[in-house]
């Protein structure tokens, strides 16, 4: 019979100063998180705090690794993933996570062993504190989230596929700032090889959701997302206009925004968040991904859809998020997300947004921008339809069946941005204030 087994001295020195190592860590942090809730309210910019503090030379942060390497996009509100469009794009969202070696934090100033987020106690206070400056509208770290205070702002852009451009394209899209709600639909192109226009279907079905959704009660009423589609739905079938289309449509209630999807456009739900770009010490606001929906299909470029044939309606996904001030949200067509990775649009907000974000300015005026640029960038991938190394998330999607496509894929490029935000002072009765703004659509050619 063998011994017990006993822990060398040696291996139990090593235990007992890692375990000081995470307690000092975890005092790190909740002295920053003390500090930053001891800030008034709306008194610092999250951009402008430095996370400068000392280490032993060489010692990288272990902390960074996991958090590098783990990717949380494409998460649907059903759980699992499939293999979708939306898989394949959140997979490759983080390719240099995953190929490239974890990266090594520079060696900083001796003094003292790294804490949570590279900061000791007396430092993280410290330095909260000295940089304090006014918020950008984007953002107010503990303000009330009251239900009747919050609004989106919209913006849209829509570029049809060159050669439909004479008859407005197949996209369609809707944006009522009064009723904080939008929605995108596409036409599916299919029908044109039956000499139907595709677009007409999609404008009509965004028309009559949008209706509905007037039609549900007061500004300040939630509407009923699934029943205005099924209104919509009855009333293209009354119409006996032939077509099909997917359909996304969206609203904010409260702090609460409602997202209900058939088919494959899409939504990202995006929130500027502290990121360490590499080679620096410096952080700064990057939006990242709190929400994105997953394509629903059938089969590879077949996605779910309302259509005049007597195919009974698909189950379209809802999800219900809690957002808060300064979250963004991004409903496109497929054209936009069968060209850009998920990680390029967020870089595309954040060259947008950036500068908003590090100096305190108004956000709003940059959505018109953003909202253009999201659908130029996606129309000038998808022009690269015979680039083979080109790569896109619908090439990707077109190779986990078994095709052998490669570039671009040439479409209608349409997007709804939406900035979640407080009532301006003095207008905190919202209906008074947004019941004058015109809907923004392309409903009518």
């Amino acid at each position: 019979p063998t011994a017990p087994h006993r822990t060398r001295p040696r291996a139990r020195a090593h235990s007992q100063r890692r375990g000081s190592a995470a307690r000092r860590g975890e005092m790190a942090a909740t002295a920053a998180a003390a500090a930053w809730r001891a800030l008034p309210r709306g008194s610092a910019s999250v951009a402008q705090v430095s996370l400068r503090s000392s280490a032993p030379a060489g010692r990288s942060a272990a902390a960074a690794g996991p958090v590098a390497a783990r990717s949380v996009e494409g998460r649907s509100a059903g759980g699992r993933p499939t293999d979708s469009p939306s898989r394949l794009r959140s997979a490759a969202s983080a390719p240099s996570a995953l190929a490239a070696p974890r990266r090594t934090l520079r060696p900083r100033a001796s003094g003292g062993r790294v804490a949570a987020g590279g900061l000791r106690p007396s430092a993280a206070i410290g330095q909260l504190v000295a940089h304090r400056r006014c918020f950008s509208d984007f953002i107010s770290p503990g303000a009330s989230e009251a239900s009747g205070r919050l609004r989106l702002a919209f913006a849209s852009a829509c570029l049809p596929h060159p050669d439909k451009a004479h008859k407005g394209g197949e996209d369609a899209y809707f944006a009522n700032p009064a009723r904080r709600a939008f929605g995108v639909a596409d036409g599916v192109g299919g029908w044109a090889e039956s000499g139907v226009d595709p677009g007409e279907y999609s404008r009509a079905l965004a028309r009559y959701a949008h209706e509905a959704i007037v039609a549900s009660g007061d500004y300040g009423e939630e509407a009923d997302l699934h029943q205005a589609l099924m209104t919509a739905a009855r009333r293209l079938h009354e119409s006996q206009l032939l077509g099909g289309s997917t359909a996304l449509l969206g609203q904010l209630n409260g702090a609460i925004m409602s997202i209900l999807n058939l088919g494959d456009s899409g939504a990202m739900l995006l929130r500027p968040a502290l990121r360490t770009p590499p080679g620096s010490d410096q952080p700064l606001l990057f939006p990242r991904v709190v929400f994105r929906s997953s394509d629903q299909t059938h089969y590879f470029n077949c996605p779910y859809q309302l259509g005049s044939s007597s195919t009974p309606i698909e189950a379209p996904d809802f999800i219900r998020i809690r957002v808060r001030t300064g979250d963004l949200i991004v409903a496109a067509t497929d054209g936009v997300f069968d060209n850009l990775f998920d990680h390029q649009v967020q870089a595309i907000v954040a060259r947008h947004l950036g500068g908003a974000w590090r100096t305190g300015a108004s956000v709003e005026p940059q959505l018109q921008g953003l909202a253009t640029s999201i659908v130029k960038q996606a129309q000038r991938i998808g022009q690269q339809e015979d680039q083979k190394d080109v790569i896109t998330p619908f090439a990707l999607a077109a190779h986990s069946e078994g095709l052998p496509f490669r570039g671009g894929k040439l479409d209608d490029t349409t997007v709804v941005v939406g900035l979640v935000c407080g009532a301006p002072v003095g207008h905190e009765d919202q209906g008074e204030m947004e019941d004058d703004l015109p809907p923004i659509h392309n409903l009518v050619r």
